[in-house]
């Protein structure tokens, strides 16, 4: 996908076609071939029953940048890449603000792409991290 647009161009087709994102109102705030800076305002429709914020919406808001991250960095040879594992962890909850999601790439080996997250609250509280291996997908599949 790089390969066929500029950075700017790359953002907004990103922010076009994430559906989930755009359902939860995520940001990009900035992006290189290092990380990804993304940004969501907790919204109380997506609370679980006990008025925080659902651990499900926080990583699909922190999977979603790392998918921008992943396939702006994606080498030419593959078309696409796929989340094959995630670990989570929750540290503290939110209830209301903005969560600022930095992803960046850990390590690589072949198709195989390692990336970490960290969510934070406005004060810079760490409130999660989520650990994905990403697997590259062949451009003929």
């Amino acid at each position: 996908m790089k390969a066929d647009l500029n950075r700017e161009q790359y953002i907004a087709h990103f922010e076009k076609t994430d559906n989930l994102g755009k359902i939860f109102g995520a940001k990009v705030l900035s992006l290189s071939d290092t990380e990804a800076v993304t940004e969501y305002t907790v919204n109380p429709a997506h609370y679980n029953p006990n008025g925080i914020l659902h651990g499900g919406a926080l990583f699909c808001a922190m999977d979603s940048a790392q998918g921008l991250f992943v396939h702006y960095i994606l080498d030419k040879a593959f078309q696409a890449a796929a989340t094959g594992t995630a670990t989570i962890k929750f540290l503290a909850p939110m209830k209301s603000g903005r969560v600022k999601m930095r992803a960046f790439l850990k390590e690589k080996q072949g198709r195989k792409l390692f990336v970490n997250s960290v969510a934070t609250d406005e004060s810079g509280r760490e409130i999660a991290t989520l650990e994905e291996i990403w697997i590259a997908i062949a451009a003929k599949f």
